[in-house]
């Protein structure tokens, strides 16, 4: 076994206590229109867990669009 103590060189990972802004769809996008309005209905059922799951979607589909 090794007695020596572990050191790490990295610093330690910062994270926000807030999270992103919310997505906004891109006008005239059928698929971001789609996964806005299911967000919507989602927040509306309360299930907060889909909320996130289209924001997720919203945000990595939106990358197309650059």
């Amino acid at each position: 076994m090794n007695s020596e103590p572990t050191s790490f060189s990295a610093a330690p990972v910062e994270l926000s206590l807030w999270p992103p802004p919310p997505p906004v769809p891109v006008d005239g996008c059928p698929v971001c229109a789609d996964l806005a309005a299911l967000r919507d209905r989602a927040r509306g059922w309360g299930d907060l867990s889909a909320v996130c799951d289209c924001d997720v979607l919203l945000r990595r589909h939106q990358d197309g669009h650059r």
